[in-house]
């Protein structure tokens, strides 16, 4: 069910708190960005393409810039500086289109710093230039910073997004993309072994398809309907690179690295709870960002926690719960 947080709500983009990035970083918060910016990529680049994280682990989708969306999730279902609280993992898009951008970029990438071990972000299709240039966030760092200043910043956070891994591995059973498998013929080993960064020349590059569609690809839902049918790989509407998957390619990714269920987020969809279970429980969507493009829809997080099966065994498996608030406007 879905959380009620708050007596009286609103939309992230309806949210007009004053000057929330001094509040955030100081008044020298251009210095601060810059700083958080270049620490960030050091980091990113010594830690695996590949990230670890250990259940309990919660897992956020698109963020989009929607700082007031982050703020209710942690306030209603834990925090990262929770003492004993668990690992996070944030599934990419983390800006454009939102009316807080810097504000979320710079949140993550400082609790990144503050907890390295603790806070996983994976880069969506949103963190790489071209579609910062379409879709605001050098606007937005132009706009909040200047134009001289604004750039240089800018710049900065596109390197560290260059430096971001591409997948988190949970508790070496749950995999976390931003968009999905594509195809599906590639495994952990071949992603671990890419050198990075990772530019736009690199991922637009055909030679690398796979890694593109790592970040851009979809399921087939169980429901939908496709001509061919909802089994193997389809060319998808989003880009001519871009490919939907059938449940068949799920199950056999997952068999052949020794998964259990693949996390995705990238797809929001109009009045929806925020998460979406499909491929015979193996593939879980999560998406975080309340009302995206007005689309009425719940924000969600996904707790992973380990329990004991019921076999009587004693081993461990991995418990997937949907936490959710609800819409502004539900």
């Amino acid at each position: 069910r879905a959380k009620r947080v708050i007596t009286e709500d609103c939309m992230d983009s309806e949210w007009l708190e004053q000057d929330v990035l001094s509040f955030l970083f100081t008044s020298e918060y251009l210095d601060t960005l810059m700083l958080l910016a270049k620490a960030a990529t050091k980091l990113l680049s010594v830690q695996p393409i590949v990230a670890e994280a250990s259940a309990p682990c919660r897992v956020f989708g698109d963020i989009h810039g929607q700082l007031r969306d982050v703020l209710l999730l942690f306030n209603a279902f834990g925090s990262p500086w929770d003492r004993g609280g668990p690992s996070f993992v944030f599934n990419g898009d983390f800006v454009d289109r939102g009316s807080h951008q810097l504000e979320v970029i710079g949140l993550l990438f400082a609790l990144k710093i503050a907890f390295p071990d603790k806070i996983w972000l994976v880069r969506g299709n949103h963190e790489e230039r071209s579609m910062n240039e379409r879709y605001g966030f050098k606007g937005e760092c132009l706009r909040c910073l200047g134009n001289e200043f604004g750039l240089k910043t800018y710049d900065l956070f596109e390197e560290a997004f260059d430096q971001l891994p591409l997948a988190c591995l949970v508790s070496e059973r749950i995999l976390c993309v931003h968009g999905g498998i594509g195809e599906g013929r590639w495994d952990l080993n071949a992603l671990r072994s890419l050198k990075r960064p990772i530019d736009d020349k690199i991922l637009f590059n055909r030679r690398y398809g796979w890694l593109y569609n790592i970040l851009w690809s979809d399921p087939i839902e169980d429901d939908e309907i496709v001509e061919g049918g909802a089994i193997g790989v389809h060319e998808s509407p989003r880009a001519s690179t871009s490919v939907l998957f059938g449940w068949d390619v799920t199950k056999t990714f997952c068999a052949k690295n020794g998964l259990g269920l693949i996390i995705r987020s990238h797809q929001s969809k109009r009045d929806g709870l925020g998460f979406d279970v499909m491929h015979d429980n193996m593939l879980v969507r999560v998406f975080s960002a309340r009302d995206y493009e007005g689309g009425g829809n719940d924000g969600a997080v996904l707790l992973i926690t380990p329990v004991e099966s019921h076999d009587g065994s004693g081993a461990m498996t991995l418990s997937v719960r949907p936490q959710v608030v609800a819409s502004a406007h539900c």
